[in-house]
């Protein structure tokens, strides 16, 4: 272990498994599940994204099929004009009459959704292994080169389809990017954007052209043990308290044996400091948003939200002490948390099972933002 970090043993929690039975290949790919229909956004001029963030707060025990499908098929009567959200619509709705073996149903599903939107390969994979499955595989290779044409979904696809390989014949390690917004390469942390690392892409919103479509909160869409590591930038601070440790256990249950997840958000005990000396609405810093202040820290970026984006609101936050506790509650045996009071934000590395000392070493000098200053290492024990 490095002489100057600093050490701390938390008790070890109990955590209710949230394993989900694999999704490939014998199963589609999910995007967000649905849930109870009676709550639903029933407004003639809903958004697909309200309709996915109403299904998220209202989950329900997973087998409740028939809301989440009369959900999706409500929404799609009336939004048949709109939008470029309606594929993922259609698509999630084939997921879930697959799901209840209406195979008939989910192809006519994603065959509309890959009508919307042609180069939306998820689709075509799941529409691919259903004709395979009912004895038609030249269609469903024909599915599969149609999707990989775009020159930009190659890649992806040629990904997804390997997960049915064998470990030793991947070539790259996979990094789930949650809550990615728009696609930016800069956006990953250097140490993830080698060619050796190959991005997927998760979001809420559609409208920035996930890899996937879901909440953080429930990312049965990834399959369980599937990515060697997770980046999580500013965003558990958007979740309310209740559902830190649903995202958590979820980003525990995709990582591989030897996986890990990088997290970053703000750091509160800093932010505090400042408001105690009156300096609540002074600009701490200047984003590419504009000014932050230590009020825009706690609540969300003012500005962003006077301009509709709600989506910006802070609804917990963290100190360093409170973050590494998180963690461990989450299933993660071994985290490590380094505060930069200089930009007033938490980096935590957090490990699917205990690290040799060498890995936790290498993956701390390269992913914390100053590896050569003292660090907090939380273990759990019992």
């Amino acid at each position: 272990m490095e002489p100057n970090a600093v050490y701390e043993v938390l008790s070890e929690r109990s955590v209710d498994s949230q394993v989900r039975p694999n999704l490939m290949p014998k199963r589609p790919d999910r995007l967000p599940s649905a849930n109870h229909v009676e709550h639903a956004s029933t407004a003639e001029n809903d958004t697909f994204l309200q309709l996915l963030t109403e299904l998220d707060e209202q989950r329900t025990s997973p087998g409740d099929e028939s809301h989440r499908l009369t959900s999706y098929q409500s929404w799609i009567e009336r939004n048949t004009g709109t939008p470029p959200t309606l594929f993922a619509a259609w698509f999630n709705l084939g997921v879930e009459l697959a799901g209840t073996g209406d195979n008939t149903g989910a192809i006519e599903a994603y065959r509309n959704a890959l009508t919307l939107r042609p180069d939306f390969y998820p689709a075509a994979l799941n529409l691919g292994m259903l004709q395979e499955a009912s004895g038609q595989p030249e269609t469903a290779l024909a599915t599969w080169q149609h999707a990989l044409q775009p020159q930009e979904t190659r890649a992806a696809l040629l990904g997804l389809l390997a997960e049915a390989a064998p470990v030793q014949q991947r070539d790259n390690a996979k990094v789930l990017h949650v809550g990615c917004g728009a696609y930016a390469r800069e956006k990953l942390p250097p140490f993830f954007r080698g060619s050796d690392w190959q991005e997927i892409r998760l979001d809420i919103d559609p409208e920035v052209r996930p890899d996937f479509v879901a909440s953080i909160t429930d990312m049965h869409v990834i399959t369980d043990s599937l990515v060697d590591a997770v980046y999580s930038s500013h965003n558990l601070e958007h979740l309310y308290p209740h559902e830190v440790p649903l995202a958590l256990q979820q980003m525990h249950r995709v990582l591989k044996s030897d996986g890990f997840a990088l997290i970053q958000l703000p750091d509160l005990q800093e932010v505090a400091r400042h408001i105690a000396e009156g300096k609540l609405e002074d600009p701490l810093y200047v984003s590419p948003m504009g000014p932050v202040a230590a009020l825009d820290i706690l609540y969300g970026h003012r500005l962003s939200m006077m301009n509709g984006n709600l989506f910006m609101s802070h609804r917990t936050g963290f100190t360093g002490g409170t973050l590494g506790a998180a963690l461990i509650g989450g299933g993660f045996p071994v985290v490590v948390v380094q505060r930069d009071t200089t930009a007033f934000s938490l980096t935590a590395i957090a490990f699917r099972n205990n690290p040799a000392k060498d890995h936790l070493a290498q993956v701390r000098t390269h992913l914390l933002p100053a590896p050569e200053r003292p660090a907090v290492l939380y273990i759990a024990t019992g």
